[in-house]
């Protein structure tokens, strides 16, 4: 069994909605530092904003091509290295999901290559997730999805930027884990509505989360509510 703090750094907090304030940006931050999480998201013209208050007690990232990942590759691989100069360590980029149903293989791995060597060669350091949304995709267009992004030397594979219509599934993590194996890993995001389900994630491979509960999951953890042998 995972430890509190284990359980607390395999969080990535968030604050991408387009209404957010700088004080809501600002409070994200410093919870981020508060609790142990992981890394603090936020949109491109608050990166330097959260870094600024971050430092190097947790990462800053930032998503690519958010939130339909259907933006041209130069301006994707522009985007990502205009944010490393601004502080992003963390850098999610959506993949192109029409070209991917239209069954354009060859663009969407160009893409993801082209991608994950351009912001290697600026920043090593700098990890890079690929999200596939899996709620647009069927069963084989998620294989497809999986054997493409296990090629294109990323980091991660993720399931979900939080603006479909569904997030993550057990389901999902499992072919993910099947198809891409130890080549990298997963994060679960989205619609993870318990402490139970996150934790069921993490057991089927996911070793990274990104949802907006990870305050109240640690609450949750410290009542014992992930335990079978728990009683209210």
């Amino acid at each position: 069994m995972i430890t509190r703090e284990q359980f607390a750094a395999m969080q990535d907090h968030s604050i991408l909605e387009p209404y957010a304030t700088e004080n809501e940006i600002r409070k994200r931050c410093e919870e981020t530092i508060q609790y142990g999480f992981s890394a603090v998201y936020v949109n491109p013209c608050w990166v330097s904003f959260a870094k600024q208050i971050i430092g190097d007690k947790a990462k800053v990232g930032h998503v690519v091509g958010f939130p339909h990942g259907a933006n041209t590759t130069k301006i994707k691989i522009a985007e990502a290295l205009e944010e490393i100069d601004n502080g992003a360590e963390d850098l999610d980029l959506v993949i192109n999901i029409s070209k991917l149903k239209s069954k354009e293989y060859d663009y969407v791995e160009n893409e993801l290559k082209q991608f994950v060597k351009a912001v290697k060669d600026k920043k090593p350091s700098v990890l890079v997730k690929i999200i596939i949304e899996t709620c647009y995709l069927n069963h084989d267009e998620k294989i497809k999805a999986c054997e493409i992004v296990a090629r294109s030397g990323a980091d991660y594979i993720k399931t979900s930027t939080g603006c479909g219509p569904a997030g993550c599934k057990v389901s999902d993590i499992r072919i993910m884990k099947r198809i891409v194996g130890d080549k990298m890993k997963i994060k679960g995001a989205d619609r993870i509505s318990s402490i139970e389900d996150a934790l069921s994630i993490i057991e089927e491979g996911a070793s990274l989360l990104g949802e907006s509960h990870a305050i109240e999951w640690l609450a949750d953890w410290d009542k014992q509510l992930w335990s079978k042998d728990y009683k209210k």
